[in-house]
């Protein structure tokens, strides 16, 4: 009798995309970008498919190859004669390089979006597009109108059943709120915004971006319980998703900062370290310079002058706005009038509540510079702050 080989039938496209959705709905990110991609090897994906590479591209890291994929995506749209959601990626691209800085870029495809909703009449994607310019406008000290356009981006979420976008739209409401004093009313607002999210009634981008907008909310109003709070459920779910990159090194500041409110200062330095190394390994984006500024503060309040000035330095090429930190250096070097000069422009520049309320410490810092006053600046305090700085904490 002649033997017969066993041949196994080969794995058909169509089970491999089913396998991807699969794994993309078990949140199961680094199998869905290796699935998806493996297809994609075979035969270019639809734009349907390579919009959801591109989300779990950015999930696992590697927002370059996301904005390659959403380009794609974007262009499948438009092939097919399908102008809302070409629109929607191009939107997309637009916000992630708007929030990492690359202005131009976001420019670029923010127009382009708004082109291609000419003549569509009412739509979901115009609501999306009224986020950028209202978050613009609340950072520049308009917050009443990047309120304004906030709500009406809500009520467009409302009328298309759209989660995300009301989620951001909510959060958005709440951060401008605060910007305008009413501390109370967008802290309910974004309070509202997280149980969505953690009802899991939004995206994992949105998820992500939403935890990280509400503690730093938290900070910027010194509500340290919130922010306790909100870090942990920020931690929770990370950990629940093991392949997640994006929002582990913010995730990681906040922990910091949180451990040194609590006098934690080598846990919190610790954790900054961290969240430094992490964020280098992805795309370079603000956010660095939140942590430089960070680590530049417990150099600093430490004692450790060199590493705080180099610290401050790396801070200066991501932050536009004016800080203190560096002043505060200046003051304690013995270097008064340049200190006194720096922290007056800062008092000039900031106006938003939380970062005005630092700036008037180094204010009042400055003006008791006279003062018996420890190494790291600190008047009213300096024998506890003086062990702080010799212990490591």
């Amino acid at each position: 009798m002649k033997s017969s080989a066993v041949t196994k039938n080969p794995i058909t496209r169509a089970q491999i995309l089913a396998r991807a959705r699969e794994s993309f709905a078990r949140q199961a990110w680094a199998d869905t970008y290796s699935t998806l991609l493996a297809a994609d090897g075979t035969a270019p994906l639809e734009a349907e498919d390579l919009q959801s590479l591109a989300v779990v591209a950015q999930l696992t890291g590697k927002e370059t190859e996301s904005g390659e994929f959403l380009a794609r995506a974007h262009q499948g749209f438009l092939g097919k004669g399908e102008p809302l959601p070409a629109a929607r990626c191009a939107f997309w691209l637009g916000f992630v390089a708007q929030f990492n800085g690359e202005m131009a870029q976001a420019s670029g495809w923010l127009a382009r979006a708004r082109r291609l909703l000419e003549g569509q009449g009412e739509c979901v994607e115009l609501g999306y597009l009224l986020l950028p310019e209202a978050i613009r406008m609340v950072v520049g000290g308009e917050a009443d109108k990047g309120h304004k356009s906030f709500v009406q981006a809500a009520k467009i979420a409302k009328s298309f059943g759209d989660r995300d976008l009301w989620t951001l739209a909510l959060n958005g409401q709440g951060r401008a709120l605060i910007r305008k004093g009413e501390i109370s009313r967008g802290v309910t607002l974004l309070d509202e915004a997280m149980v969505a999210v953690m009802a899991g009634e939004v995206s994992p981008l949105v998820a992500g971006g939403i935890y990280c907008s509400v503690i730093e909310s938290c900070r910027e109003t010194f509500d340290f319980r919130r922010a306790q709070e909100w870090t942990a459920a920020l931690t929770a779910w990370c950990a629940s998703q093991p392949d997640l990159a994006p929002y582990r090194g913010a995730c990681l500041l906040h922990r910091a900062e949180i451990m040194q409110m609590t006098g934690a200062w080598p846990d919190a330095f610790v954790e900054a370290r961290r969240a430094h190394e992490q964020l280098l390994q992805e795309k370079p984006k603000p956010v660095i310079g939140s942590v430089s500024y960070f680590l530049a503060e417990l150099h600093r309040l430490r004692g450790e002058f060199a590493q705080a000035e180099k610290a401050y330095r790396q801070a200066e090429q991501w932050q536009s706005m004016p800080k203190p930190g560096l002043a505060l250096l200046r003051l304690v070097q013995g270097e008064v009038e340049g200190a006194s000069a720096a922290i007056q422009r800062v008092m000039v520049e900031v106006q938003e509540c939380g970062a005005r309320a630092r700036a008037l410490d180094a204010y009042v810092e400055r003006r008791s510079s006279k003062s018996s006053r420890c190494v790291c600046g600190n008047r009213s305090n300096a024998k506890r702050y003086c062990r702080g700085a010799r212990s490591g904490r």
